[in-house]
């Protein structure tokens, strides 16, 4: 891909401002579709929106996502996992980008981890693939290198002199 292109790509950074409470039936974008994920599912543990918009064929991407069950069910998980490994998590959307089908996005985790009681901030890509209205395919990259060292698991980095 070209600067050009890049460039063109990037200045047509659109995003959407969902209503939570109209539910994905009423989404008309995929980025609106992507924010309801983020929002009511991981921000506030609403699992029914899984159920909206994913499709029963999810291609999981993430590592050590579950893989062997439906589309929601996968989504469900991932919620559930990321609300029980971070206390209060919230999920902020930092920038997001639409291209044809497909959503990119940069958020910003917070919450507590349960284990040392500590406050954690993580960065999390996600690359989100749609087709007809629904999640069709997904990649998620959270920072799990900067939650173990915030939460002492890792040791210090070296000094720089």
């Amino acid at each position: 891909m070209t600067r050009r292109k890049f460039g063109i790509i990037t200045a047509g950074i659109a995003v959407a401002v969902a209503d939570a409470r109209t539910g994905a039936m009423g989404m008309s974008t995929n980025l609106e579709r992507f924010k309801a994920i983020v929002e009511r599912g991981f921000s506030q543990g609403d699992l029914t929106v899984a159920d909206e918009v994913c499709a029963e064929t999810l291609i999981e991407h993430e590592y050590l996502s579950r893989i062997d069950i439906p589309g929601p069910q996968i989504l469900k998980a991932q919620i559930e996992d990321a609300r029980h490994s971070i206390n209060g998590l919230t999920l902020t959307i930092e920038a997001i980008v639409e291209t044809s089908d497909t959503v990119w996005a940069r958020s910003e985790a917070t919450g507590v981890d349960p284990r040392s009681g500590k406050p954690v901030i993580i960065d999390v890509v996600d690359i989100c693939r749609f087709a007809d209205g629904k999640l069709v395919e997904h990649w998620g990259v959270p920072d799990r290198f900067a939650l173990l060292h915030q939460i002492g698991a890792l040791p210090p980095p070296p000094k720089r002199s």
